[in-house]
C-alpha cells in the first residue's frame, strides 16, 4: 500500500506549484473528488469445500509462490525481468510523466532571449521621398530578453495541467494492469502446460496397456480362441488412443511457446523448467479484499477513476476557452549599429503591457466543445460504475468457480476410481474368458475419459485460484518496489546500450 499512497501524493505535485495563484483566480469546471467506496460487505456465496476465503485478508504481490513450485517462480521472475510489453508500458509511463512536466511549465512565465544581427539598405522610398533622396546602408545589432505570462484568470491552464496529471496517472494504472496481467498469464500458461503434459502421460500410460492388450489379443487369435474381428477391435482402440497424442503434444508445445513469449524469449532461446501438476500445491486459505478496498486497488478501476478525473478537468478547459484570456508581456532590448555600443544607455529599449482577447464569434465551435466535454464527463461516470460492477462480478465468479471446482474435482476423482476398478475387473474377466473384446474396449474408453477429465479438473482448480488473485488486483501495492517503474538497474543498462539517435546536428 506504501507505493500506492506515494503515487497518490505525486499525482498532485504538478498543481502544488500553482496553489498560490489558484487561490486568487477562478477555476471553472467541477472539482474532482474520488467516488465513494461501495457499501457492499461481500461478493455473494464465496467459500469452496477445499479452500477457505479469508475476507479482509491481504493479497501478497508474490501470490504465485503459494503454489510452492520453484519452476513457476522462475518463470514469473523471468517474465517480469524480460517481458517487452511490460517494459513498453513502463517507458510509456515515463513519457507521460515528462509530458506532465511539459504541460505544467505552461503555467509559469515564459522568458526568452533574442539575439539578432542584420545589414539593411534604405532609400528615399522608405520616407515617401524620391528614390535617390536618401541612401543609407548600415548594420543593426540587438540583444535582450522578452517575458510573457498568461494570467489564467479562469483556470483553463490549471485545468489542462490537472487533466494531464490524471492522464499520467491513468498511464500508470495501465502499466500496473500490464504487470498483474502478465503474472496471471504466466501462471495460467504454466498450469495449462502442466495439464497438457499430464494428459500426455496419461495417454502414454494407456497406450502401453492397450499395446499389451493388443498383443494378448493376437496371441488368443493365433490360438483360435477369439476371432479376427476381436483383434481388429483391439487395434482400433489402440490406434484411436494414439491418434489423440499428437494433438496433446501440439497443445503442450503451444503453451511452451506462449511462456517463451511472455518471458521475452524466442522459442529457440527459451529454457522450459520442469513443471508437473503434482509439483503444485493448492493454497488452503485465500485472502479476499473487501469491496471497499478492491476499488482502491484494482488497476482498471483506478484507470476509470483517473479517466473520470481527466474528463472533469477537460470541462473546465472547454469552459475557460469561451471566456477572455489575459496575458502580460515585457521586453527589454539593446540595439545599436555597432557591436561595441551595445549595453549603453542610449541603446536601451523596453516595453511593458498586457493583452486581452475574447472570442466573439466562433461559429458555435466553443459551445459545442463545452457541451461535448460535459457529455464525456457523464460518459466517464458511467464507465467508472461499469468498471466497479465488472470487477465485483469477476471476483464473485472466481469465488463461485472455486466452490464448483472443489465439487467437480471430488466427483471426477470418484469417477476415476470407479472407472479404474471397472477396468481392472473387466481385464480379469477377459483373461478368464468371461468378457469379450468389445466389453473390454468399452471399459478402457471409459477409463481413459475419466483419467483425462480428472487431470482437467485438477488443473482447473489451480487456474481458477490464479484468476481470483488477478481479480483481486494482483497485490501490486504490497510489492517492495513500484511495479510500474522501470527498475533502476534496467534503466541504466538500457540508457548505456541505447544507440544514439541520428539528427541533422550529428548526421555525417
Amino acid at each position: 500500500m506504501t507505493n500506492h499512497l506515494h503515487w497518490a501524493k505525486l499525482r498532485t505535485t504538478a498543481l502544488g506549484a500553482l496553489a498560490a495563484s489558484a487561490l486568487a483566480a477562478c477555476t471553472l469546471g467541477p472539482d474532482f473528488s474520488r467516488p465513494a467506496a461501495p457499501a457492499a460487505a461481500n461478493y455473494g456465496p464465496a467459500q469452496g469445500a477445499a479452500q477457505g476465503a479469508v475476507y479482509g485478508g491481504e493479497v501478497a504481490d508474490d501470490w504465485y509462490r503459494l503454489f510452492h513450485s520453484a519452476g513457476l517462480d522462475a518463470l514469473v521472475r523471468e517474465a517480469l525481468d524480460n517481458n517487452p510489453d511490460l517494459e513498453a508500458a513502463r517507458h510509456g509511463l515515463l513519457a507521460a510523466q515528462f509530458e506532465l512536466k511539459a504541460v505544467a511549465g505552461t503555467a509559469l512565465p515564459r522568458l526568452d532571449a533574442s539575439l539578432g544581427a542584420q545589414r539593411a539598405h534604405i532609400n528615399g522610398s522608405f520616407l515617401y521621398e524620391p528614390v535617390n533622396a536618401l541612401t543609407v546602408t548600415g548594420n543593426q545589432f540587438s540583444i535582450g530578453p522578452a517575458l510573457a505570462y498568461n494570467l489564467d484568470v479562469f483556470g483553463g491552464v490549471r485545468r489542462s495541467i490537472e487533466a494531464q496529471g490524471a492522464a499520467a496517472a491513468q498511464t500508470r494504472d495501465q502499466a500496473l494492469n500490464t504487470y498483474i496481467t502478465l503474472v496471471d498469464q504466466v501462471v495460467a500458461a504454466a498450469f495449462n502446460y502442466a495439464a497438457s503434459q499430464a494428459q500426455i502421460e496419461v495417454t502414454q500410460s494407456l497406450l502401453q496397456e492397450l499395446q499389451s492388450q493388443l498383443d494378448l489379443t493376437q496371441k488368443l487369435e493365433n490360438a483360435g480362441k477369439i476371432t479376427r474381428s476381436d483383434t481388429f477391435l483391439a487395434q482400433t482402440q489402440y490406434e484411436s488412443a494414439r491418434a489423440t497424442l499428437p494433438g496433446l503434444e501440439q497443445q503442450r508445445d503451444t503453451y511452451r511457446d506462449a511462456l517463451a513469449r511472455l518471458c521475452g524469449r524466442t522459442p529457440d532461446t527459451f529454457t522450459m523448467p520442469a513443471l508437473s501438476l503434482k509439483d503444485f500445491s493448492l493454497p488452503a486459505q485465500l485472502p479476499v479484499s473487501l469491496p471497499s478496498t478492491l476499488v482502491r486497488q484494482r488497476p482498471d478501476i483506478l484507470a476509470a477513476e483517473d479517466n473520470l478525473h481527466q474528463a472533469g478537468a477537460q470541462v473546465g478547459v472547454a469552459q475557460a476557452a469561451r471566456l477572455p484570456s489575459i496575458s502580460l508581456s515585457a521586453q527589454y532590448s539593446q540595439e545599436s549599429s555597432k557591436l561595441n555600443q551595445l549595453f549603453t544607455q542610449p541603446g536601451g529599449i523596453w516595453s511593458f503591457g498586457f493583452d486581452a482577447t475574447a472570442p466573439l464569434f466562433e461559429g458555435g465551435t466553443l459551445k459545442a466543445r463545452a457541451d461535448e466535454a460535459k457529455e464525456r464527463y457523464l460518459q466517464a461516470q458511467a464507465s467508472y460504475r461499469s468498471s466497479v460492477i465488472g470487477a465485483f462480478v469477476e471476483v464473485a465468479d472466481a469465488l463461485q468457480a472455486l466452490q464448483h471446482d472443489a465439487d467437480s474435482y471430488t466427483a471426477h476423482s470418484r469417477a476415476l476410481e470407479a472407472a479404474a476398478s471397472s477396468r481392472d475387473l473387466a481385464l480379469a474377466q477377459y483373461h478368464a474368458g468371461k468378457f469379450n473384446e468389445l466389453q473390454v474396449l468399452t471399459v478402457e474408453q471409459q477409463y481413459q475419459n475419466a483419467a483425462l477429465s480428472q487431470v482437467q479438473a485438477d488443473a482447473q482448480r489451480f487456474a481458477d485460484t490464479a484468476a481470483l488473485f488477478h481479480a483481486l488486483g494482483g497485490g501490486w501495492w504490497n510489492a517492495p518496489a513500484d511495479p510500474s517503474a522501470l527498475p533502476p538497474a534496467a534503466a541504466a543498462a538500457k540508457a548505456t546500450n541505447a544507440a544514439p539517435v541520428k539528427t541533422a546536428a550529428n548526421a555525417p
